[in-house]
């Protein structure tokens, strides 16, 4: 039972740190003048290029070993944490192919070092991640279920 408490604790703040920059963060700094707005982004975009990697993946390895016969889930409940596996497993796949590449490239940003498609590039990651986030909500809500019917 430690080890579900603690995927749906990791998986659950990672769900709540995306949906804050999806819904909050971002959307605050898009309004800050351009200097302050891309240093910040710029700045976010390379600390979560560093802690994402092993937070996403991390989460993902915990679920799995739900699955593993020594945590004794019945049928559904095992069943519900697969689903949400797959689910992560695809967030973490289709991260290193949509959003990852965007967010290198953000990282490197500065103000005078902006590229001319600068606002696309934005909107293409701000889209993928939204995406990633919905999906990742949707694990966790089925991880959360399978706690309830253990």
């Amino acid at each position: 039972m430690t080890l579900h408490l603690l995927a749906v604790l990791v998986l659950g703040l990672m769900c709540g740190s995306e949906l804050n920059v999806a819904a909050f963060a971002h959307p605050t700094l898009k309004r800050q003048p351009l200097e302050a707005h891309i240093l910040v982004r710029s700045s976010l975009a390379a600390l979560f290029g560093r802690v994402m990697p092993f937070w996403m993946p991390g989460s993902t390895l915990l679920n799995l070993l739900l699955l593993l016969p020594f945590e004794h889930l019945n049928q559904t409940a095992w069943r519900l944490a697969a689903i949400a596996l797959i689910i992560q497993v695809f967030a973490v796949l289709f991260s290193l192919v949509g959003p990852v590449p965007i967010n290198n490239r953000i990282a490197r940003w500065t103000p005078e070092s902006l590229p001319g498609d600068w606002r696309q590039q934005e909107d293409r990651w701000d889209l993928y991640h939204w995406l990633r986030t919905c999906g990742l909500i949707a694990a966790f809500a089925i991880l959360v279920l399978s706690v309830g019917v253990r």
